[in-house]
């Protein structure tokens, strides 16, 4: 059984992914459509070497991954060839122009005390944190015995529930934020699985990918061999 490792690229989502050269590509456009939120019918595939075009993938579903010339660390780049059609739409998640919003005049907004204004207010977060008097030291130094033991460019494994749902990634920032008091660790997700791009409020703790980045108190990270997790690697063991 032959195995290629191929980086899936399209408008949404970036990841290195191991594909079996035996999958026909109607089986391999099956398996990109929830990578890349793209319907299998409306997908157009292309073959990469760096900057350089090496195929195209097309034709007969029926072929084998492996009758194309693809090797290694190549770039499988996933296009929308009907964006205007029903099924073929796709939400650009990098544009927020795209995303409906609600509008509110500043002052009205100001009033309300269910927002995360009155929040910040309350409890002195953010450009409300000037007054550190009402913070205690006990609220700057919160977990930095757990943050000790955690270094930027570790491998790590976060679980925010206490249950079995865990996210591996890259630790990209241990300290003091100005959004919250006590110790965060900045997470690099390997999936788009976090809440931003390693900024919070206009200030910037670590750079990534949009929708990869997130903030965590350092007792739920765990720092050690975690590597990337292939959502496919079970079908490697079956024939």
């Amino acid at each position: 059984m032959s195995v290629v490792t191929l980086f899936v690229e399209s408008q949404n989502a970036s990841s290195e992914r191991r594909f079996q050269k035996s999958l026909t590509i109607d089986a391999l456009k099956t398996r990109l459509e929830p990578i890349v939120g793209i319907t299998a019918a409306d997908q157009r595939l292309t073959v990469w070497q760096g900057t350089m075009p090496v195929c195209s993938i097309d034709g007969d579903l029926t072929k084998m991954l492996g009758f194309y010339p693809v090797e290694d660390y190549m770039t499988l780049k996933v296009e929308n060839a009907s964006p205007t059609s029903a099924l073929g739409m796709q939400l650009n998640f990098n544009d927020d122009s795209q995303v409906e919003k609600m509008v509110m005049a500043d002052d009205e907004y100001d009033r309300r005390q269910d927002s995360v204004r009155a929040f910040k207010r309350r409890h002195n977060l953010g450009r409300f944190a000037d007054n550190k008097s009402a913070m205690s030291i006990d609220e700057e130094d919160e977990f930095k015995e757990q943050a000790e033991g955690i270094q930027a460019g570790q491998r790590c494994e976060v679980n925010l529930t206490g249950g079995e749902y865990r996210k591996r990634g890259t630790v990209r920032f241990v300290g003091k934020t100005g959004f919250r008091p006590g110790y965060w660790v900045g997470v690099e997700y390997d999936e788009p699985v976090g809440k931003n791009d390693g900024s919070v409020d206009g200030q910037v703790y670590f750079m990534c990918a949009m929708g990869h980045g997130a903030f965590v108190r350092p007792d739920r990270v765990a720092v050690g061999d975690f590597p990337e997790e292939d959502l496919f690697e079970s079908d490697l063991e079956e024939m």
